[in-house]
């Protein structure tokens, strides 16, 4: 296990929400230190969302002519544009059942990723890769890492597991709807000189972070990837690498200052990793400026199973 040094990092403001931010919390309990700044949920909040300032695109994104070299073959990408490509993906989502989990069971990911600047700064070092480990219960109300052989647990975000999402009839408009129910009730706070996003970011930001950290039946990932398809700014961007160098296909989603990417399997459509980069400069005129085209997340799943409990593998 690397030591906490390595995976220090401050998150930035959205990504922070849907992919760092459980993490953030966790380092800032081990450290003991109160999070800087970033998104608050009104009455408690759970962490530093940040000030590396939202991302996700890629790093070594690069729109080609349509063929994806990956594990050495090359593959056509199968699909034209986002709604296919949500088709396509709630397609292979009935094929892939995988373990269904029992209440209060928990799942383990394992991941490669960037770690943070050496110097402190935003953004990630791309040369380097460590490795990270996590547990989120099937509730999707806690996570839990270890942090110096020190098991720690923490809330999650959005707060939503398999049982919130699978009320029947189980339809993309549906899963949607019960996701921006519950960002409205969270009544985010944004601190200093942030400007909140539009709920069209937050939605496909938690659906970003549900798709990464919780294990969800086939019906309920063919609806959100239909949904993704239909939220106003998510786009299709057809090679997009992760951190193990892996090609996908990826939903992208530009926002005021940053870019997201949902790498998929180009072929079988599996959850790949993640990606984003600073798309403007930001300067929030008190400590520091994030340039345009710093990247700030690199991730790639590399294990995920169903186990009992936080800690086990």
């Amino acid at each position: 296990m690397s030591t906490l040094k390595e995976f220090r990092r401050d998150t930035p403001p959205m990504t922070a929400q849907v992919e760092n931010a459980a993490r953030a919390r966790l380092l800032a309990a081990a450290r003991g230190s109160e999070p800087r700044r970033g998104p608050r949920p009104a009455g408690r909040l759970a962490g530093r969302l940040g000030w590396r300032a939202a991302v996700a695109g890629a790093l070594a994104v690069a729109v080609g002519t349509g063929v994806v070299v990956a594990r050495d073959q090359p593959r056509v990408v199968p699909v034209a544009n986002v709604r296919e490509l949500g088709e396509r993906a709630a397609q292979a989502a009935y094929d892939d059942r995988g373990q269904a989990p029992n209440p209060g069971q928990w799942l383990y990911i394992r991941e490669r990723q960037a770690p943070q600047s050496e110097d402190g700064g935003p953004g990630v070092d791309v040369s380097r890769r460590v490795v990270w480990e996590q547990w989120t219960s099937v509730d999707g109300k806690q996570v839990a890492a270890l942090i110096n052989g020190k098991l720690l647990v923490q809330g999650n975000h959005p707060g939503l597991g398999a049982a919130d999402l699978a009320r029947q009839p189980i339809t993309p408009e549906g899963v949607l709807t019960t996701i921006r129910r519950k960002l409205e009730d969270m009544h985010m706070v944004w601190g200093g000189s942030q400007q909140p996003p539009s709920m069209d970011e937050q939605l496909f930001q938690a659906v970003y972070q549900l798709m990464g950290t919780q294990s969800l039946p086939p019906e309920v990932r063919a609806a959100l990837f239909r949904g993704l398809a239909t939220i106003p700014g998510v786009s299709f961007t057809e090679d997009v690498v992760d951190a193990d160098g892996r090609h996908g296909v990826a939903f992208s989603y530009t926002g005021e200052r940053a870019r997201y990417d949902l790498i998929l399997d180009p072929v079988d459509f599996r959850f790949l990793g993640t990606y984003g980069v600073q798309t403007t400069d930001y300067d929030d005129s008190s400590s520091f400026v994030i340039e345009a085209g710093t990247p700030l997340t690199l991730t790639a799943r590399l294990d995920a199973k169903v186990v009992d409990g936080p800690g086990q593998r």
